[in-house]
């Protein structure tokens, strides 16, 4: 049985949809930005990765998230791989389209925390409440109004499946799908070759 959706209305947009819209995203790298409603210190550096000035100046933007899953208790006839579900929220912003949690690296982070921390921020799933899966590690590469940008995903699983999922104001509604639906909703050709390869690789675990 499927986790009911959960929608509601979410005004506040996200940064990367400023970003992607052309407005300062809140993320800026000191002297190099022309924005006088930037709050960030103008003190001397170069622009941080995912800002709006570095996004101005073609660098390339790079994003981090995980691919989330749970198994639930198949029955007696189906096979194990039919039991698994995908995480996928909805934007509240844009296309509203459907994507796991995801989000731009911060000063100071590496990869892996940044993916933990979106997932935290976007989600409301905490890492002792997901068990990552050792072995799958995945690059997407693509532009985004002529600029390059990379996202990193690794994979991991829900160590309780009923635990709440509580999404934040850049979200508006998540679902947990078999691949079939998932590839339905992720929409772009890229997660939905990323999601058919991970199911692939979860079932030959089995």
């Amino acid at each position: 049985m499927l986790t009911p959706m959960c929608a509601g209305s979410r005004p506040l947009p996200d940064p990367e949809a400023e970003v992607r819209a052309g407005v300062h995203g809140g993320r800026c790298g000191g002297d190099t930005c022309a924005r006088s409603r930037c709050p960030h210190p103008r003190g001397p550096g170069v622009p941080i990765p995912g800002s709006w000035c570095s996004w101005q100046r073609g660098m390339a933007v790079r994003a981090c998230g995980l691919i989330i899953f749970r198994r639930l208790q198949p029955a007696p006839s189906s096979k194990v791989a039919d039991s698994i579900e995908y995480l996928l929220l909805q934007t509240s912003y844009g296309s509203h389209h459907w994507t796991p949690p995801k989000g731009h690296v911060d000063p100071g982070e590496d990869d892996l925390q940044t993916a933990f921390r979106e997932t935290q921020e976007e989600a409301g799933l905490q890492a002792s409440q997901l068990t990552l899966i050792e072995g799958y590690k995945k690059e997407l590469h693509y532009p985004v109004h002529g600029k390059p940008k990379t996202v990193v995903y690794w994979l991991a699983e829900m160590k309780d499946c009923n635990t709440e999922i509580k999404l934040s104001e850049e979200h508006q509604a998540f679902r947990w799908l078999k691949l079939e639906d998932a590839c339905k909703f992720a929409e772009y050709e890229d997660m939905q070759a990323m999601l058919k390869e991970v199911h692939q690789f979860l079932c030959s675990r089995e």
